[in-house]
C-alpha cells in the first residue's frame, strides 16, 4: 500500500461526525468542530516568548477559515503542508468579528476527485438560471458582429466557455466561489443595460453590453478552479486583462461582420475596465461606454464585498473592519444578508499582497483604521 493510500478519507476521519461536515459559521463559539479542509496557506513562526505556533488558512465549500495550532506544534507540523487536504478537530472562536479555529488535532487526508467539490465554495444561484440569463443577454445584442464575437467567446462547447460558467471572479475579495465569475458578469451587465437606458442615445448599448459580458473573460485562465483558487502561471505572468484581450481579439478577427473600428472599441472596454493605471489597467476609460463599465464593475465588486461583511454583522450593529475599504459598516436592516448564501472571503478579513494576483479586486491599499486585518496580529507572549 502506498503512502497516499494509507491516508484516511474524509468519511473515515469524520467517523461518527456528520458528513458532509457543517459550516464553521453555524458552529457556536466554544463548540468543537470536526471537519475537513484544504490548506491554502501555512506559516510557522514563534511568539515573542519563543514558543512555536502554526497558522493555517483553510478552505472548504463554505469559504475560508483561519486556524491556529498552539499546542503540540512539533508533532503536528510535519503532518501538514500547503496544498494538502487535512482533517481538523478544534474549538471555534471569534476574533474581531471573524470566526477562527484553535486546532487540537490534525491529520492529512486522501481525497478523491469526486470529493474535491466539498472544498470549493460555490454560488447559491441556480447555474441553469444563470446560464439562461447569459443567453438572453447575448441574444439581446442587435449588432450582428458584436453578437457573433460574444457568442464565439462564450461558447459552452469550448474550454473557455465551460470555465466561464464555473470559475470564481476573484481569489478572495468578491464573488470568490465557483460560479462567481458568471454571477458577477451578469450583475455588471444588467447594471450596464440599465445605465444605457438611463443615459439614452449618448450610449452605444450593444457595445456596452458586449464589453460587460467579456470584460473578465481572462479570469477563466487567470484563476484556477481548485481549492483556494490559486493563480495560474499564465495569470501571474500576464493578468486577466492581457489574457482577455488576446482571446477576444482572436475571436473578433474571425468574424467578418465586425469591422476594425468596432473591434478596437470593444477591446478598449476590456483594456480600460479596471479604470486606473494603479489598479493595473492598461488604459483609463476614454469613451462613455468604458467609463460606465468601469464604475458598474467596481460598484458590483464593492457591493459583494460589503454585503459579505454585513452578513456576519450582528442583527443591528457594526461589521468587522474591512481593510481594503478602510472602514467598518453598520447593519441597520434586520434582514440584510449576503446576496450569495456563501461565505465571502472578504468577510474573513485577511488579504495578503504576497499572494495577490493582477486584478484590481485583489489590490489592497495601505492599511488604515482601527481594526486588526488578521486573526494573527495579537499573539500571546
Amino acid at each position: 500500500m502506498s503512502e497516499a493510500q494509507a491516508l484516511q478519507t474524509p468519511r473515515e476521519w469524520l467517523g461518527e461526525a456528520p458528513f458532509p461536515w457543517p459550516s464553521f459559521e453555524s458552529v457556536e463559539d466554544g463548540a468543537l468542530l470536526r471537519a475537513c479542509f484544504f490548506v491554502t496557506e501555512l506559516r510557522a513562526d514563534t511568539t515573542r516568548a519563543g514558543q512555536p505556533y502554526l497558522r493555517l488558512r483553510l478552505a472548504d465549500r463554505n469559504g475560508l477559515l483561519e486556524g491556529m495550532v498552539w499546542d503540540d506544534v512539533e508533532r503536528i507540523a510535519p503532518t501538514v503542508r500547503q496544498g494538502a487536504y487535512v482533517g481538523v478537530s478544534g474549538r471555534v472562536g471569534s476574533y474581531n468579528g471573524r470566526k477562527q479555529l484553535r486546532v487540537e488535532a490534525l491529520a492529512p487526508l486522501r481525497v478523491s476527485p469526486e470529493e474535491a467539490e466539498l472544498f470549493v465554495p460555490r454560488s447559491s444561484r441556480d447555474p441553469r438560471e444563470m446560464a439562461a440569463e447569459l443567453d438572453d443577454l447575448v441574444e439581446s445584442i442587435s449588432d450582428d458582429g458584436l453578437r457573433a464575437v460574444v457568442r464565439r467567446c462564450l461558447d459552452p462547447a469550448t474550454d473557455v466557455g465551460r470555465l466561464f460558467l464555473r470559475s470564481p471572479a476573484a481569489k478572495r475579495n468578491h464573488h470568490a466561489y465557483a460560479g462567481g465569475l458568471l454571477e458577477h458578469t451578469l450583475s455588471v451587465t444588467q447594471a450596464c443595460d440599465g445605465l444605457a437606458r438611463h443615459y439614452g442615445e449618448d450610449v452605444d448599448r450593444d457595445l456596452l453590453v458586449a464589453g460587460a459580458l467579456l470584460h473578465d473573460i481572462g479570469k477563466t485562465r487567470e484563476i484556477s478552479l481548485a481549492p483556494g483558487f490559486p493563480y495560474s502561471d499564465e495569470g501571474r505572468l500576464l493578468g486577466h486583462i492581457v489574457i482577455g484581450l488576446a482571446h477576444v481579439e482572436a475571436a473578433a478577427r474571425l468574424e467578418p461582420g465586425l469591422d476594425e473600428g468596432r473591434r478596437t472599441l470593444l477591446l478598449h472596454l476590456i483594456a480600460a475596465h479596471q479604470g486606473r493605471y494603479e489598479w493595473q489597467s492598461p488604459r483609463e476609460p476614454m469613451i462613455l461606454e468604458a467609463l460606465l463599465l468601469h464604475y458598474a464593475d467596481d460598484l458590483d465588486a464593492k457591493m459583494a464585498q460589503v454585503r459579505g461583511r454585513l452578513a456576519h454583522a450582528p442583527a443591528a450593529g457594526w461589521s468587522g473592519y474591512d481593510r481594503s475599504l478602510g472602514r467598518e459598516f453598520y447593519r441597520h436592516l434586520a434582514r440584510e444578508r449576503a446576496g450569495t448564501g456563501v461565505v465571502d472571503a472578504a468577510a474573513e478579513g485577511r488579504y495578503d499582497t504576497a499572494d495577490a494576483g493582477p486584478g484590481a479586486e485583489d489590490v489592497e491599499p495601505a492599511e488604515s483604521g482601527p481594526g486588526a486585518p488578521s486573526l494573527f496580529d495579537a499573539l500571546p507572549d
